[in-house]
């Protein structure tokens, strides 16, 4: 069964309208955070364009639906990961270049879905901009990932981007009580990860998840009430030495600051961070300046992570920065 994309009514009627009119992209890049169901939608995507009913709906019970629901489809291609940056590089990309040109095995179309391209190499998105442009009638290109900013201008020009958002309230606990989770769970998940489906099942299933939202509070606190000996306890748990734990609380971190700002500023958005009550009172203490250089600091200190600096040295020397900002 094809998994049902819940909210999104944008994604969905655009995908609708290209086949309605007749005019169906050839490449798309899905975007957005994390846990909003990215993949999902590529599967989605996917199954569409090669369902038998060609509707822009899948139908899920045509043989390529049936297929595709169990990721079974000979002609929906998924390249791997490789490297030591586990993502897709010049050689991948130069071997789907060369088989795309291959006939479909059982319909009319092909699709190749590059999910998390987020890292994916310049050199490997330089190697495929030339089949992107110009395709073989029968191909089809999606690509997943946080942000277009992970792609070249010459490759986003060559795309149809589709932003996926978070679900209504509605629509994410009704999605979570399909999943089976008890409306105590949902609640707490919910009240972290807003209408993000994804994260919210990820924190009902993941007690090291529960547990960096909880750090990740900790050290908002500390920031509202200028207590450095609070956030350098926070920065310095032993759940934090690990790189990915490390990056995820940064990223956290990071959008208790820029709700925070948002709501300085005014802004009438929806906030994204896991501590929303925390952004408001963070917002009587810090000023518009003090919040951008706090969000220059943690975005620094992620890259370096990513660059595979220690992330026991860089928390200390970040609750510093912090503190003086």
């Amino acid at each position: 069964m094809i998994e049902k994309i819940y909210g999104n009514a944008f994604f969905l009627e655009t995908i609708k309208g290209m086949f309605s009119s007749g005019r169906i992209a050839h490449s798309f890049l899905i975007y957005g955070e994390k846990g909003l169901g990215k993949k999902t939608a590529a599967d989605y995507l996917a199954a569409a364009l090669l369902c038998e009913k060609g509707s822009g709906v899948p139908c899920g019970e045509c043989r390529s639906c049936r297929n595709a629901a169990m990721h079974i489809h000979p002609d929906i291609i998924y390249p791997e990961h490789s490297g030591k940056l586990n993502t897709y590089t010049v050689e991948t990309c130069r071997k789907v270049c060369s088989d795309s040109y291959i006939a479909p095995n059982n319909g009319s179309a092909k699709v190749y879905v590059f999910a998390d391209a987020d890292n994916i190499q310049l050199p490997a998105q330089n190697a495929l901009l030339k089949i992107v442009e110009e395709p073989p009638s029968f191909v089809y290109f999606i690509f997943t990932a946080g942000s277009r900013d992970a792609f070249l201008p010459t490759i986003i020009s060559r795309v149809t981007s589709l932003g996926i958002s978070r679900c209504s309230t509605d629509e994410c606990a009704a999605a979570l009580a399909y999943k089976g989770y008890d409306s105590s769970q949902i609640s707490e998940a919910m009240d972290n990860f807003g209408g993000n489906i994804g994260m919210c099942a990820e924190y009902i299933e993941n007690a090291g998840l529960r547990t960096i939202a909880a750090l990740t509070k900790r050290a908002a606190d500390s920031i509202i009430i200028r207590d450095e000996y609070g956030l350098l306890t926070v920065m310095s748990s032993p759940e934090l030495k690990e790189r990915q734990s490390a990056l995820l609380f940064l990223e956290m971190l990071d959008r208790i600051i820029r709700d925070s700002l948002l709501l300085k500023l005014g802004g009438t958005g929806s906030l994204i961070s896991c501590y929303g009550k925390g952004a408001e009172r963070l917002t009587q203490r810090i000023s518009v300046r003090s919040a951008g250089k706090i969000h220059e600091f943690i975005n620094r200190a992620a890259a370096d992570i990513k660059a595979n600096v220690s992330p026991v040295l860089l928390m200390s020397a970040l609750c510093g920065e912090i503190m003086n900002s």
